[in-house]
């Protein structure tokens, strides 16, 4: 049996002779211990990293927008990670009214014009910005905060325009609205507000409240305007065919999306 001083030289000896050239993990020695080299040069090398280790931890990879996948429509801005778009809006339920105007205008507009329907009927009351990640909850609770004591308020549309986004790569036509604007403008002041603490921008100076119903891509907005009075006397029509509960919208709650998250903010 060794002696406590016999183990301590032992360790001590083994502690001396060991090689700064260690393998990754808990410090060990890589010291000889057999006399064939390839032997021991095959031991300290280091193992590859697993494949699918390089592919969850990728921090720098690079998101290519591909208008093809999405009906041609392009990004406002590059897709980077922690940012997250999000905006503030009014959602409204389609109605029969509105899907058949919707398709109406589709049918009477040239081959030339692709137009297609919106996905979601809403009223834009922010632009999209970018939020980071950490911003979201605090942007979220000043919105409600600041909107938990507004009443509720109806909409009522009565004529159609055309919109094109800033970046003029989307053309819209848009239902606007003949009531309800003031109401609209009181919810902008205040959301202005709320992006202001996060210095992001305010909305659009003197806005033009509107439901946007087809879109196509690229800038139209001069084709569109030219056929512009044929579509409002197809919707002055549908308008006498179908009950006026079709063209008005009764808002109860905003709904904030940020991603894929959703916010919901009730009115009284």
């Amino acid at each position: 049996m060794l002696t406590n001083k016999g183990s301590l030289s032992l360790l001590s000896d083994y502690g001396d002779n060991s090689s700064d050239d260690d393998v990754p993990g808990p410090r060990v020695s890589t010291k000889r211990t057999h006399k064939d080299d390839d032997v021991n040069l095959s031991f300290k090398k280091r193992l590859p990293l697993p494949d699918s280790f390089l592919r969850d931890n990728v921090v720098n990879e690079e998101h290519i927008d591909e208008p093809s996948l999405h009906n041609g429509r392009i990004r406002s801005f590059a897709h980077e990670r922690g940012n997250w778009a999000t905006f503030v809006y009014i959602p409204l339920e389609q109605q029969d009214g509105v899907k058949d105007l919707v398709n109406e205008i589709i049918r009477c507009a040239p081959e030339s014009i692709n137009l297609k329907p919106v996905d979601d009927f809403h009223i834009s009351l922010t632009k999209t910005v970018i939020l980071r990640h950490h911003w979201i909850n605090p942007f979220v609770d000043s919105v409600k905060l600041r909107t938990k004591y507004l009443n509720k308020f109806m909409i009522l549309f009565n004529d159609l325009k055309i919109y094109c986004n800033e970046e003029r790569t989307r053309t819209f036509i848009g239902l606007r609205i003949q009531t309800g604007y003031d109401s609209l403008k009181s919810l902008v002041d205040i959301l202005d507000v709320c992006l202001g603490e996060f210095s992001l921008p305010a909305f659009y100076e003197d806005p033009s409240f509107h439901m946007s119903i087809v879109w196509c891509a690229g800038d139209l907005e001069n084709e569109l305007k030219e056929i512009l009075p044929e579509f409002s006397n197809r919707f002055q029509e549908l308008m006498d065919s179908y009950s006026q509960d079709n063209w008005y919208m009764y808002v109860s709650y905003l709904l904030c999306k940020s991603g894929n998250k959703h916010f919901k903010f009730g009115l009284i």
